[in-house]
């Protein structure tokens, strides 16, 4: 019986990271490039937060996070390397580096310009690294 939910449960917990793999990639690769191009994209990056933080959003990240733990905990080999990259990778730095800056540029009022400027560098900055973390991590799922 276990083994028949972890034949479930796995393949799920592998598919939430590849998804969270393929948004880091997206911002890194499309979305904030087009965001420097606007003046407003200081609101425009508010207004995605806020849209994101949505239940279906909210289960994949999770799920994600906490799968890769699980494979920490419970796999080896790639699988374990896979979950270790995407754990230190994406999810911590999605909870101690991106959010925050989410956090500031939010607040920050009739700053925002200037926060923007700051906000661009550092957070772009530690997005690609959750993109970089995320397709290594990934490649090790499929290889």
């Amino acid at each position: 019986m276990t083994g028949q939910i972890l034949q479930i449960i796995e393949p799920l917990i592998q598919l939430s990271m590849v998804i969270m793999v393929g948004l880091y990639f997206i911002f890194s690769n499309t979305i904030m490039s087009s965001l420097k191009q606007f003046e407003s994209g200081a609101d425009v990056m508010v207004e995605i937060n806020k849209v994101i933080l949505n239940p279906q959003f909210m289960a994949v990240f999770w799920i994600s996070g906490l799968g890769s733990l699980y494979l920490v905990i419970y796999a080896d080999g790639l699988l374990f390397i896979s979950g270790v990259i995407f754990l230190l990778g994406t999810t911590l730095v999605t909870m101690l580096r991106n959010v925050p800056l989410n956090n500031q540029l939010r607040d920050a009022g009739a700053e925002r310009e200037q926060v923007w400027q700051h906000y661009l560098d550092k957070w772009v900055f530690w997005n690609h690294i959750r993109a970089v973390a995320g397709v290594i991590s990934g490649l090790l799922l499929v290889i």
